[in-house]
């Protein structure tokens, strides 16, 4: 046989096999395998396997949904389908038609009331209204290694969810449904919901959360513990609502809008939050520590705190260079912030950055500390309120408005000649009244001070130079 004859038997037969197809649709009522040698397989329409029969699907298998005029096509089980790949080769099931839709067909039904069952592992699955629907969902669900892209609610879960090496890409709800969860090494990106569940007990380590409009949002309390570690949020609209009774560790959070919303009996630690319009929402009974939180639009809100015993702990923090605020006190509370670092050495500064009842009387009063850059040296300590701040140690009642501008009027009644001011680093200014009580303090810069004393008594009470 001449070369030119042989290389023309070859390309026909290459070409033959890659035009090759296997169509299938209606019942099946006998034991049936879809092997790799008949591949791709394209459902014309939906498929039932009857009871006591079985659908086992091989390894690297390409199943191609039909729907250009059948959306509702399904595959359904009242016996058996066995559809699990392996790492290298994965099972695909994909529509043929509209591949940007997250209802282009049915998926997997699990008939369980009439013995229905339905394996399935590392998988690529697509444009299923729900890829894998069970009658009773099984005890337990794991996936390995599988994809769900584009489909309408990807996972849905009862009891018991293990995933570990999933990616999650683009579906309308990633992971959905009331379990205890263990998920590792997962990947969710440009979902609208990647998970919105009622959690028993939660565990996620290492896992990616990139471009989602929600990350993860947990509908109601933990019954146990919800624990994220060692995971990274990366430009989602919000991040993680509502974690709670659990913690969150040395997670990366940037560029979402809101990184954590209702951190709500949750402790909150060693985690980095950057570039994000709001870093943490801080509520009843958060435990805030050794966080970085800087270059964020806006650093700290505290809210949804009704009561004293019901206040976050925030302490140990790094709180630099955010935009709006570092803190803004939504609460009507004291708060004393002591031992967080703000990274500016002039009380002005973290003033600045700081929103409560200075601000606006219906919030709060926040202590704070001042550090020099290094966020090691204590340099001062701001008391707003408690003891050493606001004090009528003589029985001096005196009232004044605060922040003050250029010039400090005491409202109190009586008359008063001399007061007598101290700056952080410990300088003390005497001022006379010019008149009507009014004290011109227009040559002290901007800052927080003490009012020490008037008229040679103590009154101790802390104000801020605008």
């Amino acid at each position: 046989m001449s070369k030119t004859i042989l290389f023309t038997v070859l390309f026909y037969i290459v070409s033959f096999l890659s035009l090759a197809q296997t169509n299938v649709s209606g019942g099946i009522y006998q034991n049936a395998t879809w092997s790799l040698a008949g591949s791709p397989y394209v459902v014309n329409g939906s498929i039932v396997v009857f009871p006591g029969k079985t659908l086992t699907i091989e390894p690297g298998v390409e199943i191609q949904i039909n729907n250009q005029n059948n959306t509702n096509i399904y595959i359904e089980t009242r016996g058996t389908i066995n559809c699990i790949g392996t790492d290298a080769q994965p099972i695909k099931i994909h529509a043929l038609y509209d591949t940007m839709s997250t209802v282009a067909w049915q998926g997997f039904v699990c008939t369980s009331t009439q013995g229905g069952v339905l394996n399935a592992d590392r998988v690529e699955i697509s444009n299923a209204y729900f890829p894998f629907s069970y009658e009773a969902i099984p005890a337990t669900l794991s996936y390995t290694n599988s994809k769900f892209i584009r489909c309408f609610q990807a996972v849905t879960v009862g009891t018991n969810l293990n995933l570990s090496g999933c990616e999650f890409i683009d579906n309308e709800v990633g992971v959905y449904g009331w379990a205890n969860f263990n998920i590792n090494n997962c990947l969710f990106k440009d979902n609208t919901t990647s998970l919105f569940i009622y959690a028993s007990a939660f565990a996620m380590s290492n896992c990616s959360f990139i471009d989602n409009q929600i990350g993860a949002s947990f509908a109601s309390n933990a019954v146990d513990s919800i624990v994220f570690s060692a995971c990274e949020f990366l430009n989602n609209g919000l991040a993680l609502n509502y974690p709670n009774n659990g913690r969150v560790e040395n997670c990366v959070f940037s560029d979402n809008g809101t990184a954590i919303q209702a951190a709500y009996y949750c402790e909150i630690l060693n985690n980095e939050f950057f570039y994000n319009d709001l870093a943490i929402e801080a509520s009843v009974d958060a435990d805030i520590h050794n966080n970085y939180i800087n270059n964020n639009m806006g650093g700290l809100l505290i809210s949804n705190v009704s009561s004293v015993q019901d206040s976050p702990q925030i302490y140990n923090n790094e709180i630099c260079s955010n935009i709006n605020f570092a803190v803004n006190n939504n609460t009507n509370m004291n708060y004393s912030l002591l031992s967080n670092c703000f990274c500016d050495l002039d009380s002005a500064g973290i003033e600045s950055v700081i929103i409560d009842g200075y601000d606006d009387i219906i919030k709060g009063l926040i202590n704070y500390q001042i550090y020099d850059s290094s966020c090691t040296v204590l340099l001062g300590t701001v008391l707003k309120y408690g003891p050493g701040a606001g004090l009528d140690e003589l029985g001096l009642d005196i009232i004044f408005e605060n922040p003050v501008q250029n010039e400090l009027r005491i409202l109190s009644e009586g008359t008063f000649e001399v007061i007598e001011v101290t700056d952080l680093s410990g300088k003390t200014y005497a001022f006379k009244s010019s008149s009507n009580n009014t004290f011109d303090v227009s040559i002290l810069p901007a800052g927080f001070y003490m009012l020490n004393s008037v008229d040679n008594k103590l009154a101790r009470r802390g104000f801020v130079k605008n």
